[in-house]
């Protein structure tokens, strides 16, 4: 197809991952298994995306190399903030971390 972007490879740092984990974690003591996996399989799906779906992610308010996409499952109630940088020279999509929408991303980034 003419004119559309090749897809980048995504990676995701240790943290990124260590969050995951802790999103598993947390949805099977509140939950149970099943939606624990089910839900770290539509963040993994999401994430994956980012290969193809890079630049429909938002710019971070501060931090002009990063960009944020968000996964939620429904209109209604949270889901999760993807924040990540894209090197399209490398070919590279690189995952940071994935918060709660409840969190306050910026300050967070703020005090790394």
């Amino acid at each position: 197809m003419a004119g559309s972007k090749p897809p980048l490879t995504v990676i995701v740092t240790p943290e990124a991952a260590g969050e995951l984990w802790e999103i598993w974690r947390h949805n099977l003591e509140r939950y149970n298994f099943e939606h624990a996996e089910s839900y770290e399989t539509f963040l993994k799906i999401g994430i994956n995306r980012l290969t193809k779906v890079y630049d429909e992610g938002k710019g971070v308010d501060g931090f002009p190399e990063l960009r944020s996409i968000k996964l939620k499952r429904s209109r209604h109630g949270d889901g999760h903030i993807v924040i990540y940088q894209v090197d399209e020279v490398q070919g590279t999509v690189t995952v940071f971390h994935i918060y709660h929408t409840k969190m306050d991303v910026r300050g967070r980034l703020e005090s790394e």
